[in-house]
Protein backbone atom coordinates (compact mmCIF):
# COMPACT_ATOMS: atom_id res chain seq x y z
CA UNK A 1 0.00 0.00 0.00
CA UNK A 2 1.48 3.55 -1.14
CA UNK A 3 1.19 5.29 2.18
CA UNK A 4 2.25 9.45 1.43
CA UNK A 5 1.17 11.79 3.21
CA UNK A 6 2.18 14.16 0.31
CA UNK A 7 4.58 14.74 -2.54
CA UNK A 8 5.92 18.11 -2.74
CA UNK A 9 6.53 18.21 -6.97
CA UNK A 10 8.22 22.02 -6.17
CA UNK A 11 7.57 24.95 -4.08
CA UNK A 12 4.22 25.87 -4.73
CA UNK A 13 2.95 22.41 -5.66
CA UNK A 14 2.01 19.19 -3.95
CA UNK A 15 0.22 15.62 -4.56
CA UNK A 16 -2.05 14.66 -1.33
CA UNK A 17 -4.38 11.83 -0.85
CA UNK A 18 -7.86 12.04 -2.48
CA UNK A 19 -10.62 13.64 0.13
CA UNK A 20 -14.01 13.48 -1.36
CA UNK A 21 -13.93 17.07 -0.22
CA UNK A 22 -11.59 18.08 -3.05
CA UNK A 23 -13.86 17.81 -5.56
CA UNK A 24 -15.90 20.80 -4.17
CA UNK A 25 -12.51 22.70 -4.38
CA UNK A 26 -12.01 22.32 -7.93
CA UNK A 27 -12.45 24.64 -10.53
CA UNK A 28 -13.43 22.14 -13.01
CA UNK A 29 -12.47 22.27 -17.31
CA UNK A 30 -15.19 21.95 -19.58
CA UNK A 31 -14.86 18.15 -20.31
CA UNK A 32 -15.27 17.13 -16.41
CA UNK A 33 -18.48 19.80 -16.54
CA UNK A 34 -19.32 17.63 -19.49
CA UNK A 35 -19.35 14.57 -17.56
CA UNK A 36 -20.95 15.99 -14.83
CA UNK A 37 -24.07 16.81 -17.05
CA UNK A 38 -24.64 14.24 -18.61
CA UNK A 39 -23.60 10.92 -15.94
CA UNK A 40 -26.19 11.14 -13.21
CA UNK A 41 -24.41 11.28 -9.88
CA UNK A 42 -21.15 11.43 -11.44
CA UNK A 43 -19.35 13.03 -8.35
CA UNK A 44 -20.72 10.24 -6.29
CA UNK A 45 -19.46 7.66 -8.54
CA UNK A 46 -15.39 9.24 -8.41
CA UNK A 47 -16.42 9.14 -4.53
CA UNK A 48 -17.85 5.55 -4.56
CA UNK A 49 -14.76 3.90 -7.02
CA UNK A 50 -11.93 6.18 -5.95
CA UNK A 51 -9.68 3.72 -3.98
CA UNK A 52 -8.06 4.95 -0.85
CA UNK A 53 -4.16 4.71 -0.92
CA UNK A 54 -4.15 4.77 -4.98
CA UNK A 55 -6.24 8.05 -5.63
CA UNK A 56 -4.78 11.59 -4.89
CA UNK A 57 -5.12 15.38 -5.68
CA UNK A 58 -2.56 17.48 -7.10
CA UNK A 59 -2.66 21.15 -5.64
CA UNK A 60 -0.79 23.79 -7.21
CA UNK A 61 -0.72 27.91 -5.32
CA UNK A 62 -3.20 26.16 -2.70
CA UNK A 63 -5.66 25.24 -5.81
CA UNK A 64 -6.76 21.51 -6.45
CA UNK A 65 -6.02 21.37 -10.37
CA UNK A 66 -6.12 17.90 -10.84
CA UNK A 67 -7.90 14.62 -9.08
CA UNK A 68 -6.74 10.94 -10.17
CA UNK A 69 -5.95 7.26 -9.64
CA UNK A 70 -6.46 3.42 -10.08
CA UNK A 71 -8.94 1.33 -9.96
CA UNK A 72 -8.40 -2.33 -9.54
CA UNK A 73 -10.55 -4.43 -12.18
CA UNK A 74 -8.78 -8.11 -11.84
CA UNK A 75 -5.76 -9.63 -11.35
CA UNK A 76 -2.96 -7.48 -13.34
CA UNK A 77 -5.65 -5.05 -15.10
CA UNK A 78 -6.31 -1.93 -13.62
CA UNK A 79 -7.77 1.39 -15.01
CA UNK A 80 -6.76 4.76 -14.44
CA UNK A 81 -8.82 7.88 -13.98
CA UNK A 82 -8.56 11.33 -13.89
CA UNK A 83 -10.27 14.90 -13.59
CA UNK A 84 -8.27 18.17 -14.98
CA UNK A 85 -8.83 21.30 -13.45
CA UNK A 86 -8.01 24.83 -14.92
CA UNK A 87 -4.52 25.69 -13.93
CA UNK A 88 -3.48 22.09 -14.56
CA UNK A 89 -1.82 23.34 -17.74
CA UNK A 90 0.23 26.01 -16.61
CA UNK A 91 1.60 23.56 -13.63
CA UNK A 92 2.27 20.38 -15.56
CA UNK A 93 5.69 19.69 -15.73
CA UNK A 94 6.58 19.47 -12.22
CA UNK A 95 2.44 17.60 -11.49
CA UNK A 96 3.58 14.40 -14.37
CA UNK A 97 6.60 13.89 -12.55
CA UNK A 98 5.25 13.72 -9.44
CA UNK A 99 2.31 11.31 -10.77
CA UNK A 100 4.82 8.88 -12.36
CA UNK A 101 6.14 8.03 -9.44
CA UNK A 102 3.38 7.53 -7.57
CA UNK A 103 2.19 4.99 -11.01
CA UNK A 104 5.25 3.60 -11.51
CA UNK A 105 4.75 2.41 -7.33
CA UNK A 106 1.61 1.63 -7.80
CA UNK A 107 2.06 -0.41 -10.94
CA UNK A 108 4.85 -2.43 -9.19
CA UNK A 109 2.95 -3.04 -5.46
CA UNK A 110 -0.89 -4.11 -7.20
CA UNK A 111 1.49 -6.42 -9.60
CA UNK A 112 -0.22 -4.50 -12.89
CA UNK A 113 0.19 -5.56 -16.06
CA UNK A 114 -2.00 -3.73 -17.89
CA UNK A 115 -3.06 -0.21 -16.91
CA UNK A 116 -5.71 1.24 -18.94
CA UNK A 117 -7.46 5.08 -19.02
CA UNK A 118 -10.15 6.48 -21.47
CA UNK A 119 -9.24 9.70 -22.84
CA UNK A 120 -11.89 12.21 -24.79
CA UNK A 121 -10.28 12.83 -28.22
CA UNK A 122 -10.85 16.45 -28.38
CA UNK A 123 -9.11 16.84 -24.75
CA UNK A 124 -5.83 17.36 -25.54
CA UNK A 125 -4.76 17.65 -21.99
CA UNK A 126 -5.52 15.09 -20.83
CA UNK A 127 -4.39 13.26 -23.81
CA UNK A 128 -0.89 14.28 -23.35
CA UNK A 129 -0.77 14.08 -19.62
CA UNK A 130 -1.02 10.33 -20.44
CA UNK A 131 1.29 10.53 -23.19
CA UNK A 132 3.75 11.70 -20.36
CA UNK A 133 2.66 8.99 -17.71
CA UNK A 134 4.12 6.89 -20.75
CA UNK A 135 0.29 5.42 -22.25
CA UNK A 136 -0.13 4.50 -26.05
CA UNK A 137 -3.43 4.87 -27.75
CA UNK A 138 -4.33 1.04 -28.21
CA UNK A 139 -8.05 2.12 -30.23
CA UNK A 140 -10.74 4.21 -30.52
CA UNK A 141 -13.51 4.02 -29.02
CA UNK A 142 -16.05 5.42 -31.25
CA UNK A 143 -19.78 6.96 -29.56
CA UNK A 144 -18.27 5.92 -26.25
CA UNK A 145 -18.37 9.29 -24.12
CA UNK A 146 -21.91 10.19 -22.56
CA UNK A 147 -22.42 12.99 -24.96
CA UNK A 148 -21.83 10.60 -28.11
CA UNK A 149 -17.81 11.98 -28.49
CA UNK A 150 -14.83 9.24 -29.75
CA UNK A 151 -12.35 7.90 -26.86
CA UNK A 152 -9.39 6.88 -27.18
CA UNK A 153 -8.26 3.21 -25.07
CA UNK A 154 -4.57 4.16 -24.07
CA UNK A 155 -2.61 1.58 -21.87
CA UNK A 156 0.45 0.96 -20.32
CA UNK A 157 1.40 -2.38 -20.65
CA UNK A 158 4.28 -4.56 -18.70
Amino acid sequence: MIQIAKIKTSAQQQIVPFQPNHLNLIDFREDELNHIEHIPDYLNYIVDNAIVDYSWTAIAQGKVICIFGIRYMWSGVAEAWLLTGHGIEKNSISLVKGARVLLDETIEEMQIRRLQIAVKSTNKTAYNFAKFLYFNVEGVMKKFGPDGEDYYLMTRIQ
